[in-house]
């Protein structure tokens, strides 16, 4: 970046809180050990003037791992690293690495550092979240704030749980992420995963499937194929009646989808001149499909990827 954001004032408050509350960056690791994940310690230099300790692992490994005799603080102002005036990138991951499920112990402070870090991080624009969820143990990364993105990760998270595949997991990825940067790319991957999910759900439910269909035709096949009749509801009847206005509003909508899809998304050749759909209505797009997915996913349950 040419110009960073987050400030010395709060890169020094992070530091300050994390050794006030002993919460030590390195988590169950040797601080040689964690920082050679981020850094090629072996050709940096050391500070030691002797030769048996000749270059920064080495040196960290004799003053801090066996001895301790630096300041529990002493990486944050370290010229090595530099984590005071580098840029944000680079300071962000080493933030992020702090969080990584390898590094912290699973002993519920997680959370709390995320806490710490946001509250400062807040003032400079920028914020970590819970990107992800592996093994029951959520994975962070950091992020500009931008209204909505909560919002969107949180639904990621709960398709994943679903139809839980490397194909789906990247559109969802592509999907979140462009909805700032490429807009285009990302109404053209949301209408992909909407169409992956009803075959998928088809599928499933070993519903034949027409490749000629189009979204909304998708969308009504697969409708079709669950059960959305309520069954304990103390009106049956007209509960039902009122899940299936809510169903062909949702058809409507997917109508919109495709609609939208078709003029400024990806898969369509755009004049010279064309303007991209402002970021906002993208965002408003992504989020619909992410809606609609989860609630055919949870009416279905778990279930394989289609493959074709």
């Amino acid at each position: 970046m040419s110009k960073n954001k987050i400030t010395t004032i709060t890169r020094r408050n992070i530091a300050d809180e994390l050794t006030s509350t002993k919460l030590w960056y390195h988590g169950r690791l040797k601080e040689s050990d964690f920082l050679n994940r981020l850094y090629n310690l072996s050709k940096m230099p050391s500070t030691d003037y002797r030769s048996e300790y000749n270059n920064a692992y080495k040196d960290i490994q004799q003053h801090v791992d066996r001895n301790s005799d630096w300041e529990p603080d002493w990486v944050f102002t370290d010229n090595r690293f530099n984590l005071m005036h580098c840029d944000d990138l680079t300071y962000l991951r080493f933030l992020r690495e702090t969080l990584n499920p390898a590094v912290r112990p699973q002993d519920g402070r997680t959370e709390e550092m995320v806490a710490i870090y946001n509250q400062y991080l807040a003032k400079d624009g920028y914020e970590f979240y819970k990107a992800d969820e592996k093994s029951g143990v959520p994975i962070f990364e950091a992020r500009l704030v931008t209204q909505g993105q909560s919002d969107l990760a949180a639904k990621a998270i709960a398709i994943k749980k679903y139809l839980d595949t490397e194909y789906v997991n990247g559109k969802i990825k592509q999907m979140n992420q462009a909805v700032h940067s490429d807009t285009d790319l990302a109404l053209g991957t949301g209408k992909e995963l909407l169409e992956t999910i009803c075959k998928s759900i088809l599928q499933n439910k070993s519903v034949p499937i027409d490749k000629c269909w189009t979204l909304p035709q998708l969308l009504k096949a697969t409708t079709a194929a669950l059960d959305f009749k309520p069954k304990a509801a103390s009106d049956p009847a007209g509960a039902e009646k009122s899940i299936k206005q809510i169903l062909g509003g949702i058809s409507t909508i997917v109508q919109g989808v495709a609609e939208l899809r078709n003029a400024y998304g990806t898969g369509h050749g755009k004049a010279a001149d064309f303007q991209k759909l402002e970021s906002a209505y993208a965002q408003l797009y992504v989020g619909v499909v992410a809606e609609i997915a989860l609630i055919y996913l949870a009416t279905n349950g778990e279930i394989e990827i289609a493959t074709s």
